[in-house]
């Protein structure tokens, strides 16, 4: 086998939470006062595009698109601390109720656990929300580690998670498969050291995925072929 185990992410790779984040946020947006007009903006489409860096610039992202203002403006970023309070007591009430576990997920986690793959689930959710969310549906018993944004000093894209998690699992980061849906996923692997499949259906900031170089792209998590990765990144 080319590979010793394998750390998979979560949102858009295992579970389609978009509508999770949307409830969650249209919450706290009403909390914070906005506008039916403001809230409806945050949308599907603008919250598949914005997902994927963790909480803390999802809400800042949020706050400024709701209030028609820059991402990185002074306002929203202000107004994060507090939106991160209400964001956390609705999450923690609504987690998995609006997602659901892609199709083939479910299978394709099994199958490298048949296998004698180690695996680790890796996301920028929030630690406890991902453990939440993994108990939910029913998959926190395949993954050995969970870990979260708030798990290490930095969030994907920057390497230091795969690291660590790779430190924790005992392989090297040459023979831990990454699998994700993003090219933040793609971007923390390369820097890393670790080879990156990547699924065709997630998230990636409205971009086409399969324009970020990978061993494989693939359609649905079942059908990822452990023993024949050995290929050349394309």
């Amino acid at each position: 086998m080319p590979f010793q185990a394998a750390i998979i992410d979560l949102d858009g790779t295992l579970v389609d939470t978009l509508g999770d984040f949307v409830v969650v946020l249209h919450h706290t947006l009403a909390d914070l006062g906005c506008h039916p007009v403001e809230i409806a903006r945050v949308d599907h489409p603008f919250v598949e595009q914005t997902v994927g860096k963790g909480s803390e610039d999802l809400l800042r992202r949020t706050l400024a698109h709701a209030w028609g203002l820059p991402d990185d403006d002074a306002e929203a970023v202000a107004a994060v601390p507090l939106a991160w309070q209400h964001y956390q007591a609705h999450y923690s009430r609504l987690n998995g109720q609006h997602s659901e576990v892609y199709p083939g997920a479910r299978e394709g986690l099994q199958r490298l656990v048949d296998q004698g793959v180690p695996l680790a689930c890796l996301t920028n959710k929030p630690t406890a929300f991902a453990e939440q969310l993994l108990q939910a549906k029913g998959l926190r018993a395949f993954f050995s580690k969970v870990f979260g944004g708030d798990a290490f000093e930095r969030k994907k894209p920057d390497p230091l998670p795969l690291i660590k998690t790779c430190e924790a699992l005992g392989t090297a980061p040459a023979q831990t498969l990454m699998v994700g849906d993003s090219s933040n996923d793609a971007q923390a692997a390369r820097a890393a050291g670790c080879p990156v499949v990547l699924v065709t259906y997630g998230y990636n900031h409205g971009h086409p995925i399969v324009e970020v170089p990978a061993l494989a792209h693939i359609e649905r998590l079942d059908a990822l072929d452990w023993a024949s990765l050995s290929l050349p990144v394309r």
